[in-house]
């Protein structure tokens, strides 16, 4: 039945750079970092670094840090449901963001497409896209990523449908491998 539902609404996949596709951008944090008032109070919200980005599409229940009221202005916010991409330490971590957050610019967000875009589907595509930059990379190991190169990954893009099942279908696979883990 799931075979069916997907394979009803094939579309042709469409062949793009990254960064004709999709827009984006670095996350930001006021300096300096260690300033004790940009971390906590009355009003802060979850501040999404590297540490928070788990290896299976997802964050962390909760941040390690909150970024306080005066330091939200300057960094950037993201709404709940944000594909969001580690640039730094473990490069190519990539998440769906379940809550509405300020991010680090050690990440990339992903904040606008060409077309609509299911964001489960792009993140599983963006994961995939550096599963493979690794295996190319000398070492087995991206070591750095500059935009330039991010924006010439070729990827392949379904109609808004057909990502939207394949988003839905590798999630639930993804919820079953977590819990026989």
């Amino acid at each position: 039945m799931l075979f069916y539902k997907i394979a009803s609404h094939v579309s042709p996949w469409e062949q793009r750079r990254l960064g004709e596709y999709a827009f984006f951008r670095r996350g930001s944090f006021p300096q300096p970092y260690g300033n004790p008032e940009w971390y906590g109070g009355k009003g802060a919200m979850p501040f999404i670094q590297v540490v928070d980005v788990n290896k299976d599409l997802s964050l962390v229940p909760e941040t390690k840090q909150k970024i306080s009221k005066v330091a939200q202005p300057k960094s950037v916010f993201v709404p709940k449901g944000t594909v969001v991409v580690t640039l730094q330490g473990s490069i190519g971590r990539v998440a769906v963001t379940p809550y509405d957050s300020y991010v680090d610019r050690t990440l990339l967000i992903f904040e606008n497409y060409l077309r609509k875009t299911d964001d489960h589907f792009w993140a599983y595509v963006i994961q995939n896209k550096f599963n493979i930059e690794s295996r190319k990379a000398p070492g087995g190991i991206i070591k750095t990523i500059t935009k330039k190169a991010l924006s010439d990954f070729q990827v392949k893009i379904p109609g808004y449908e057909e990502q939207k099942s394949i988003g839905e279908l590798t999630s639930k696979v993804d919820k079953l491998i977590t819990l026989h883990q």
